[in-house]
């Protein structure tokens, strides 16, 4: 079955959000893999990976409302990269353990442009859907 011209919608924030949670939850899945030694240490260490699965969560389910033309999917995505971008920069607390200085972080990322894209994958399908832009 061919879509007619007016049914082909463009799709970079799909694609760029999509892109973003894969890269999300890979991270919180690999600092699961790498922190492992350190939960026996402080439980802290487990909150920073619950954060990134539970905001790639959100961000996942924002990626399928925006594939299923849901505008909550774009808040969705905007509200999930927020957060990621909030809590891959401020520290939430310092540890200090005989020589070691552990900062705790509210959430992981994976080269820091994985909430950029979830971010930038929202508002490109909120304004696709306003049509302030592509209209």
């Amino acid at each position: 079955m061919r879509l007619i011209s007016d049914q082909k919608k463009f799709k970079l924030g799909l694609w760029a959000g999509l892109l973003g949670v894969i890269m999300l939850l890979l991270s919180a899945f690999l600092y699961l893999l790498d922190f492992r030694f350190l939960y026996n240490f402080n439980i802290l260490f487990l909150l920073p990976i619950i954060f990134t699965f539970l905001w790639g969560i959100i961000a996942l389910i924002g990626v399928i409302f925006v594939y299923r033309d849901n505008e909550n999917g774009d808040f969705m995505l905007i509200y999930s990269g927020v957060l990621a971008i909030f809590g891959t920069f401020f520290p939430m607390i310092r540890i200090e353990f005989e020589s070691f200085v552990f900062l705790i972080y509210l959430s992981y990322t994976f080269g820091y442009i994985d909430p950029f894209l979830i971010l930038f994958g929202g508002i490109i399908d909120l304004l696709v859907r306003k049509e302030i832009i592509w209209s």
